[in-house]
């Protein structure tokens, strides 16, 4: 068994792309609409139509993914930035900070805040554009990382 992807439900499929593919860094895999049984297998959505954005690592198109999903028809807003509480996910990323961090911020993320690991590797944690929290581990420094 394997985690196949992530599916990160989104409000603006184009601003969603900007954040996560031309600031973060991840590469389209697959972009493509169909309809399915999306009411009866998510609450909250009338739409039979959505649109999946499939992105990561065109070298390894197998793992790491992660799938933006918007409908035809919208749905409702999330709760807004929440504090941490049972249920929330957060996205994790080895990136280079020095680079990735201001395109993200120029794209749309907010809540930065910075720390560092008790191995000595700085970590970085914002929101993305609709509100998901998204881990960045600096992968200059990460080499031999212990847990964290």
């Amino acid at each position: 068994m394997h985690l196949d992807h992530v599916v990160v439900f989104v409000a603006d499929a184009e601003r969603s792309l900007a954040f996560y593919g031309d600031a973060l860094g991840l590469a389209m895999i697959m972009d493509r609409e169909f309809d399915g049984p999306w009411p009866e297998l998510f609450g909250g959505v009338t739409s039979p139509r959505l649109r999946a954005m499939i992105l990561g690592d065109p070298e390894h198109p197998d793992r790491g993914q992660v799938e933006l999903l918007t409908f035809a028809e919208p749905v409702d807003a999330g709760p807004g930035v929440q504090p941490v509480a049972t249920g929330t996910v957060m996205l994790s990323f080895m990136v280079d900070l020095a680079d990735v961090l201001p395109r993200l911020v120029a794209a749309g993320g907010t809540d930065v805040r910075r720390a560092a690991l008790k191995n000595g590797v700085d970590v970085v944690t914002l929101r993305d554009p609709d509100g998901t929290l998204v881990e960045l581990l600096n992968a200059s420094r990460s080499a031999g990382r212990e847990t964290e």
